[in-house]
């Protein structure tokens, strides 16, 4: 699932986790995570705590100022 925040940061979520499901671990995380860095290359994976959910943004080229 590909949603877009509509930040200018353009951060698409990808999943966002449940803060009540104790199922989910670090493990589920993290191959969450590696399968989509295969499936987006040109992304920035990563989690973002605030929303507890898997996020991506376009990775930015060598030498241009990231906006926040």
């Amino acid at each position: 699932m590909m949603v877009s925040s509509g930040r200018k940061s353009e951060k698409t979520i990808h999943h966002q986790f449940d803060p009540a499901d104790d199922s989910v671990t670090l493990e589920t995380v993290l191959t969450m995570i590696e399968a989509l860095r295969k499936k987006h290359p040109d992304r920035e994976v990563f989690f973002d705590g605030d929303e507890y959910s898997i996020c991506s943004r376009p990775k930015h080229k060598h030498g241009a100022h990231r906006r926040s």
